[in-house]
C-alpha cells in the first residue's frame, strides 16, 4: 500500500487529496494543516485517511506533497532535511514559482531523496477544503520541474495524479517561473493595482449607492485571492514578476499616447490585436 503525506490542505492540497482518492482508492493518504477546519473536513469526507504531524507525516510516507504557500514549502523542505525518510520517499510541492524551492530541495537530493517540483495552474479566489475539487484542475496545465527523478518516479507521480485529468509539461525550474510570471503572476499584480486604483478613485466621489459593472467585477476578480499566498508568490519569483511589470507599463503607456494624441484608428487597431489575442487563448483552452 502506498502511503501519501499532504502537508497542506486547503484549496489545492485538497483538491490534489481528491484526485489521489479517485486514481489510488487503496492508498493510505496521510494530512497535515494549520487549521483544523481543513483536516476535519476531509476526514469527516473519507478524503484522506488520518491527520498526522508533520514529521511523523514524512516519515512514514511513500510519496511526500508539499501544499503550503510557497515560503512555507522551502522551511517544511528544510525541515525535511533533518527527518529520517524512506530512502525511496518521492518529495514533490505545489508551489507557484520553482527556482527558490528547487534550490532548497538540493538539500534532500545531496542526501539520495528524490525531488520533482511541480505545479498546477489552477486555482480560485475562494479557500479551504471544503471547496478543493477535483473538476478545478482538469484540463488545466500541470508542470513538472524534475529535479533527479527518475521516469518511473515522475510516472508515479502522473499516476497518482491521473483522475484530475491533468495536462501535464515537463519543464525547467528557469523556464517555469519566466512563464508564470507572465500568464499569472503578473495579472494578478495588475488586477490589485486595478482594484486599489478604483477603490481610491471613488473615495471622494458619491458613489456608495453605484453597483460595480460586469466588466469591472469579471476583470477584477482574482483580486480577491488569498493574501498570505499571493504575497509569498509574487515576491519569490521577484526577477521575472519585474521584467513583465516594465513590458506591461510600456504597453500601457503605448496605449496612453495614442489618447493623448487622439488617434482612434490606432487605439482600434491595439484592441483589435488583444481581441484576437484573448480568442487565441481562449481556443488554446478548448
Amino acid at each position: 500500500m502506498t502511503t501519501i503525506f499532504i502537508n497542506g490542505l486547503g484549496l489545492i492540497g485538497s483538491s490534489i487529496a481528491r484526485i489521489i482518492r479517485k486514481s489510488a482508492p487503496d492508498a493510505r493518504i496521510l494530512g497535515n494543516d494549520i487549521n483544523q477546519k481543513n483536516t476535519n473536513f476531509l476526514l469527516e469526507n473519507q478524503i484522506i485517511d488520518e491527520s498526522i504531524n508533520f514529521e511523523n507525516g514524512s516519515q512514514q510516507a511513500d510519496v511526500i506533497i508539499l501544499a503550503s504557500p510557497v515560503n512555507s514549502i522551502i522551511e517544511d523542505i528544510k525541515k525535511l532535511g533533518n527527518l529520517e525518510l524512506k530512502s525511496s520517499v518521492i518529495v514533490t510541492d505545489v508551489g507557484s514559482s520553482k527556482v527558490n524551492i528547487l534550490q532548497a530541495a538540493n538539500r534532500l537530493v545531496d542526501k539520495g531523496i528524490t525531488f520533482i517540483g511541480g505545479h498546477p495552474m489552477a486555482g480560485s479566489h475562494l479557500t479551504g477544503s471544503e471547496n478543493g475539487s477535483i473538476e478545478m484542475l482538469a484540463n488545466h496545465t500541470y508542470f513538472l520541474v524534475n529535479n533527479n527523478g527518475d521516469d518511473q518516479q515522475v510516472n508515479l507521480i502522473k499516476e497518482l495524479l491521473k483522475s484530475g485529468n491533468l495536462r501535464f509539461k515537463e519543464v525547467s525550474a528557469d523556464k517555469h517561473d519566466q512563464i508564470v510570471s507572465t500568464i499569472s503572476h503578473l495579472p494578478h499584480l495588475i488586477t490589485y493595482a486595478l482594484s486599489l486604483t478604483v477603490s481610491d478613485s471613488l473615495k471622494n466621489v458619491y458613489a456608495t449607492d453605484i453597483s460595480m459593472g460586469n466588466g469591472l467585477l469579471d476583470s477584477t476578480r482574482i483580486a480577491k485571492s488569498n493574501p498570505d499566498v499571493w504575497s509569498d508568490i509574487l515576491t519569490s519569483n521577484s526577477d521575472n514578476l519585474l521584467e513583465q511589470i516594465d513590458a506591461f507599463e510600456k504597453q500601457l503607456a503605448a496605449l496612453k499616447q495614442t489618447i493623448i494624441d487622439k488617434k482612434p484608428d490606432e487605439l482600434r487597431q491595439s484592441i483589435v490585436d488583444a481581441n484576437d489575442a484573448r480568442n487565441g487563448w481562449e481556443n488554446k483552452a478548448k
